[in-house]
């Protein structure tokens, strides 16, 4: 019987809390519900106030970046002009290191097409010496296999 009481007693104390808990969360469901509608009006005026605050700090950083292009410009239509006087004096230059350069690249070709000229001479003479060489061989040979049939015809005979 007691423990029958206890299990009872258990069992309603398990249901008390469950509904205090599911009523304290329909008020916190309810306040929130509440808190939101609240919250929306000054949400929407927050956000528009943040929009024109954001859209006047763009106009500005825009007027900035206008003003300081702007700047940039005269500054290098100044420069433009200051070394445009310069100009004669820097082609005067390309065409004295030009024409400096041009020399040593001439006297170098023309040492290399000397070199080239004498390696050509010097490889046709050496297979000049060599084809001579090469025909005097083969002479001897032709010659020498003549002969060894003129006498392979002599001991036949």
């Amino acid at each position: 019987f007691i423990m029958a009481k206890q299990v009872e007693q258990l069992e309603k104390e398990k249901k008390e809390l469950q509904e205090r808990l599911k009523n304290q969360e329909k008020k916190i469901d309810y306040f929130e519900r509440a808190k939101r509608l609240e919250e929306i009006p000054l949400i929407k005026t927050a956000y528009e106030e943040q929009r024109v605050h954001d859209m006047e700090l763009w106009e500005q950083q825009e007027e900035e970046r206008i003003t300081t292009l702007q700047s940039e410009r005269e500054k290098a239509l100044e420069h433009k002009n200051r070394l445009s006087r310069m100009l004669e004096d820097r082609d005067l230059f390309e065409a004295r290191l030009k024409a400096s350069r041009r020399t040593v690249y001439e006297e170098k070709l023309k040492q290399f097409q000397e070199r080239l000229a004498e390696e050509r001479r010097n490889r046709l003479e050496e297979r000049k010496k060599q084809r001579k060489e090469e025909r005097r061989i083969t002479y001897y040979r032709e010659k020498e296999e003549e002969e060894q049939r003129l006498r392979e015809e002599q001991l036949l005979k």
